[in-house]
């Protein structure tokens, strides 16, 4: 009988696409995994460390895996991903005695070889024809081109956890893309921790519009672009987004402010006017275009007249979805030791000024769409995507009743009304 494992999987989607490669090196050498609870003899836990909420996070995971392992519901437990990556083993080690294996987000490749000789008492050999296990629906998938960043925000601890910014070969991202082809994928959602600095250690410049123009010529309905960082857009990328049809006129491009002084500080690389040039570029040349983004409230030297230059930024320019989040002070970043603080209690205020503002502008804009007809990817349970929304972290489409196809197949929507941040919508 197979030892049979569970994965959990906490934080963002390049976590995901690190968990579902975890999966596919244990089913290589005779694991199954199982759903958690599911009387297995091991968990894997994938890991978040990146602000404090997420460190608590996964230190709760933690504790309680261990109360299943002492209880003997678990055999064994493996934590894996940026929690590792982020302190020492000894201390780890040390903290919490009853974790069996620890790897950092650059040694998760050893998990094979590792967990193998810790059950197996012996080295076990990949199995060749093993099936690809995905922890994501099939008819999309996260395509990982790169890994680490060197853009060393003065709030953000990656560079610490992931290190180095390092980009995957245009020919293994080609290969995993014909993979989750093959397995159903009608898009592709690119990511990494910057994804427009993709091809600097191959090429000496960024080059993510020559690797685009590659995966453009594969057969994918869309190609879509999250995690860009404002400075390195140029008029080539423009134009890619412009110019190649399978490549959805959406971009998630987390702007963080927009004062230029608060920008500096967390050495974000650019100012107010270029992201408005950029801004303007973009909307001037693809009109449709989709605009994801995520501001900060709350970072240090933050004031209320800051709040408000945010908020007219985003009356001034369109953002389909937006996100905000209150700065999280990690003890390793350049920010942690700045003056001028903000309180917690006041950066949610801020966040709540600013989410309430979108909210409002929203539903002035929304009406717009309306009696429109758009071609969505279908989710299931009367809900639906077009290329304005990227799976997981947007907002949906409700229909009206049930379109009776499978998720994962497309369908002609017309938009026939508003539902809070979401459009209600008839299938053609």
């Amino acid at each position: 009988m197979k030892p049979k494992f569970s994965l959990t999987s906490l934080g963002c989607a390049r976590s995901l696409v690190d968990s579902e490669h975890m999966v596919d090196q244990l089913n290589q050498i005779g694991f199954e995994m199982v759903p958690e609870g599911s009387n297995e003899s091991i968990r894997v836990l994938n890991t978040c460390s990146f602000i404090q909420a997420a460190i608590d996070e996964t230190e709760a995971n933690i504790a309680e895996l261990i109360r299943q392992k002492q209880v003997g519901d678990l055999q064994y437990l493996v934590v894996a991903g940026c929690y590792p990556s982020r302190y020492k083993r000894h201390i780890l080690e040390d903290k919490y005695p009853d974790v069996d294996l620890w790897f950092t987000t650059k040694e998760e490749h050893q998990l094979q070889v590792k967990l193998s000789e810790l059950v197996f008492q012996k080295r076990f050999q990949p199995n060749p024809n093993r099936n690809y296990l995905k922890l994501t629906p099939n008819h999309f998938s996260y395509l990982k081109i790169s890994e680490g960043c060197n853009n060393w925000c003065s709030f953000c601890t990656i560079p610490k956890i992931r290190g180095e910014h390092t980009s995957k070969s245009i020919e293994t991202i080609l290969n995993e893309a014909k993979i989750q082809l093959a397995m159903g994928a009608k898009e592709l959602v690119l990511i990494a921790e910057d994804t427009t600095c993709w091809g600097e250690d191959l090429y000496g410049k960024p080059s993510l519009s020559l690797l685009l123009n590659e995966l453009a010529k594969l057969d994918v309905m869309w190609i879509r672009i999250m995690y860009v960082f404002p400075s390195r857009v140029d008029d080539e990328f423009i134009a890619t987004v412009k110019n190649t049809p399978n490549i959805a006129n959406y971009i998630d491009m987390p702007i963080q402010h927009v004062n230029t002084n608060l920008l500096s500080a967390m050495n974000r690389q650019h100012s107010k006017d270029f992201l408005c040039g950029i801004l303007n570029d973009m909307k001037q040349e693809i009109p449709d275009l989709a605009l994801r983004t995520t501001f900060i409230t709350g970072f240090p030297g933050e004031t209320s007249a800051m709040v408000d230059e945010v908020c007219q930024f985003i009356d001034d320019y369109e953002f389909s979805q937006l996100g905000c989040f209150t700065y999280s002070k990690e003890r390793e970043t350049r920010s942690a030791k700045m003056a001028h603080p903000v309180s917690l209690a006041i950066a949610q205020q801020r966040l709540d000024t600013i989410m309430t503002k979108q909210y409002h502008l929203l539903q002035q804009r929304m009406p717009a769409y309306l009696n429109k007809t758009y071609t969505c990817v279908y989710e299931g349970n009367k809900r639906c995507r077009s290329y304005m929304q990227a799976p997981d972290v947007d907002s949906l489409i409700i229909l009206d009743q049930d379109p009776n196809i499978q998720p994962g197949e497309l369908t002609d929507v017309t938009l026939t009304g508003v539902s809070g941040y979401d459009f209600l919508g008839h299938c053609v």
